[in-house]
């Protein structure tokens, strides 16, 4: 049974969740703090799946109560509840919680949040890697740049130009933005090199995503070797994502499915950013493993550590609230197959977009490679006549990844 904790100062707020969600969740063990000295207390004799707990409280507030129980319930699921969620300097101090939720909550949103957070438990079965990817502080929250851009479009009528100031106060991500927009996928003939002209192109959820990676990536303190796989990892996502929704666009796949596979591009591999980033040496291990053995990554991985980059990532995400079709695609993008269904959907593109990316690079670089893309399943859903066709956009992306790369 799953055990989830409350924690609020107001008596009545604490008495209306247990008679609400007594009837909507009978199968839920519930559990109800008035104070954060006593959630601690309670802590030290049950463990918890999931913590909620308000912001304001006196004594010890919602922040410090979490920043306690990260330490001794390290992969518990922590959520806040705050009226300040447009604030984005009263975001920046909140660094143990996974999620935010806006007061007040509406009981779907509450019960959807836990529930997502419950779920993901069956998809990363590793306790240790639970641990390593909800206890880490810097990956407790999202990255700065990500809660302010995520904060000002939850905003009604937000500005391009308040977008623009978040984007530009960050070199790291400007630099980026300004790679991304002026690669082959926007199919530009002059260079951009406004910030402004280049959000418009990329669209929230594209910039978001964008803003994710970069801040783990800047985030990492291991050695400089390590830092420039991250780097690399950082532009073979961004390559991947834009092969795959030129991919999508030839395949005429539904507008909204094109416009999302370059942020699930980029996302996809967020897992092995996170074992970069925490497990350097045994990364390594991997890596070379991979080459000299021939094995696939995820495979390495999960014999390493218990799980793959796939499983990982999308348990982070998971953690951090993003939609189940974004998860899916990043726990899924080595197996497509593995998931029902019969037309080719955003999981083919990043499939056989990573594919084609490695394989390239590998030629490009002298090398042989026999290709591993599962033909059988491209049969199944009646794309396997299309290889040619989308190895020339992968060559033709990544030709132009070299000269942005090198510029």
């Amino acid at each position: 049974m799953h055990h989830i904790l409350f924690v609020d100062d107001d008596a009545n707020v604490l008495q209306g969740l247990r008679r609400r969600l007594k009837t909507l969740r009978p199968d839920w063990n519930l559990h109800f703090a008035n104070s954060g000295s006593a959630a601690l207390g309670m802590a030290k004799d049950q463990s918890f799946d999931v913590i909620v707990t308000d912001i304001q409280m006196p004594g010890m507030d919602g922040v410090a109560l979490l920043e306690e129980m990260q330490k001794i319930q390290p992969d518990a699921v922590r959520i806040i509840l705050t009226g300040h969620a447009s604030n984005d300097s009263y975001l920046r101090t909140i660094g143990p919680a996974h999620q935010f939720l806006s007061k007040p909550c509406d009981n779907q949103t509450l019960l959807d949040s836990i529930e997502n957070a419950l779920s993901l438990r069956q998809r990363l079965q590793s306790p240790e890697m639970r641990t390593l990817v909800a206890n880490a502080k810097s990956l407790a929250s999202p990255p700065d740049t990500y809660l302010q851009l995520q904060s000002l479009f939850n905003t009604p009528h937000y500005s391009p130009e308040s977008v623009c100031k978040i984007v530009e106060a960050d070199i790291a991500l400007t630099t980026e933005v300004l790679k991304l927009t002026n690669s082959s996928y926007f199919a530009i003939t002059q260079k951009v090199s406004s910030v402004s002209h280049a959000v418009r192109m990329l669209g929230m959820e594209t910039l978001k995503a964008l803003a994710l990676f970069i801040g783990i990536y800047r985030g990492f303190d291991g050695p400089r070797n390590q830092a420039a796989n991250l780097k690399r990892l950082c532009h073979r996502s961004q390559q991947i994502g834009v092969t795959a929704a030129l991919i999508a666009e030839y395949e005429k796949l539904p507008r909204e499915v094109c416009h999302a596979v370059p942020s699930i591009g980029m996302l996809s591999h967020i897992g092995t950013l996170i074992l970069y980033a925490n497990r350097p040496d045994e990364m390594k291990l991997v890596t070379d493993r991979v080459e000299q053995e021939n094995i696939p990554i995820e495979k390495a991985e999960e014999e390493q550590f218990g799980a793959g980059h796939p499983e990982i990532g999308a348990y982070l995400l998971g953690l951090w609230g993003f939609p189940a079709p974004v998860i899916q695609a990043v726990a899924y993008h080595h197996r497509p197959m593995d998931l029902p269904h019969k037309e080719m959907n955003a999981v083919t593109a990043i499939y056989v977009a990573q594919h084609l990316t490695r394989e390239i690079a590998i030629i490009d670089a002298g090398g042989a490679v026999e290709s591993d893309i599962d033909l059988a399943y491209l049969e199944q859903i009646g794309k396997a006549s299309r290889i040619e066709e989308w190895t020339s956009i992968a060559r033709i992306v990544s030709g132009k990844y070299k000269q942005l790369t090198n510029d």
